[in-house]
């Protein structure tokens, strides 16, 4: 199998953030992964929608992602450079999405903000106008269409919580170990739920969280965050995303051991940068590294019945 040459790639990029970085790259909790397969209520806004699959059910965050069907009315982001110089990269001004709008997929992680119902979610869509496009959705915007359905996998263990990182300037959602939780979910999936920190690769990362936790076998669960650039392959060529940051719409892959025994991930993403296409691929190792945050969480494949 002829593979791409990325020997003549340019060195790892690094963004320098205005705040002292922490001494901790990565945070990370065991957990385990309950899987909902639900679809959303059409004519209902998104929020309240995510409240009932998964707060309802006495969990305390999830992750995973939306697909199909379609959106009636949405606002959403792309990604643009902070010329203010508060933070590396920030939201470009809303942008109104064309509704009706078939609704492809898109990556979402499920927590609070301020106590109440938060979710971050990217998107890639098709809009009224036939042009797809993908982006970083304004929850409170979304009025869901029909058809919309959440994959998502969801744990009373931790809690996803938006608090403001020093370092990057920026609020985030963060893990904390839930507290007081009294609903008790049976079975479920061993799992370990991570916030990656700016500057580290995301292939290593999950790598080494696979290592740690002991992990033979894992998928990919918790699939949203951004990318210095983005860097992938299609095939023989390599297809590199403007910076500074990327936001990533999901990120797809599971972790095997190879023939030495170590964890290896395959990863691939669809992402979409500052000029507002979108870049899709598998992940080249090293060179993609976190540029904001990563909400990243693995868990062992689901048990077939024997």
């Amino acid at each position: 199998m002829t593979v791409p040459d990325i020997s003549l790639l340019p060195g790892v990029p690094r963004l320098e953030h205005p705040g002292p970085p922490a001494s901790q790259r990565v945070d990370a909790y065991p957990a385990t992964l309950h899987h909902i397969d639900t679809e959303l209520p059409a004519g209902q806004a998104l929020l309240p929608a995510l409240h009932d699959a998964v707060f309802a059910r006495g969990f305390t965050s999830a992750f995973g992602e939306l697909r199909g069907g379609t959106f009636e009315a949405f606002d959403y982001y792309i990604p643009s450079i902070c010329h203010a110089g508060t933070s590396v990269a920030t939201f470009s001004e809303p942008r109104r999405g064309q509704g009706p709008a078939t609704f492809v997929r898109g990556g979402v992680t499920i927590g609070k903000r301020d106590g109440e119902i938060f979710a971050h979610c990217h998107a890639q869509f098709v809009g009224a106008d036939g042009v797809m496009r993908a982006g970083h959705l304004i929850p409170d915007s979304v009025l869901l269409g029909a058809g919309v359905l959440a994959d998502l996998y969801a744990t009373d263990d931790v809690a996803m919580t938006v608090t403001s990182d020093p370092e990057i300037n920026f609020p985030v959602f963060q893990p904390q170990p839930a507290q007081n939780h009294t609903t008790t979910h049976e079975g479920g999936l061993r799992s370990v739920v991570a916030r990656i920190h700016p500057n580290v690769d995301i292939v290593a990362a999950v790598e080494d969280l696979a290592e740690a936790h002991g992990f033979d076998n894992a998928v990919v669960r918790g699939k949203i965050g951004s990318f210095i650039g983005a860097t992938l392959t299609q095939g023989t060529q390599v297809i590199t995303a403007p910076g500074p940051a990327t936001e990533v719409m999901y990120l797809d892959g599971s972790i095997t051991r190879d023939s030495d025994g170590r964890a290896r991930a395959e990863l691939s993403c669809a992402a979409v940068a500052i000029d507002g296409n979108v870049y899709t691929g598998s992940l080249v190792r090293g060179h993609n590294p976190v540029a904001m945050t990563f909400e990243l969480a693995l868990s062992e494949p689901v048990r077939t019945p024997q």
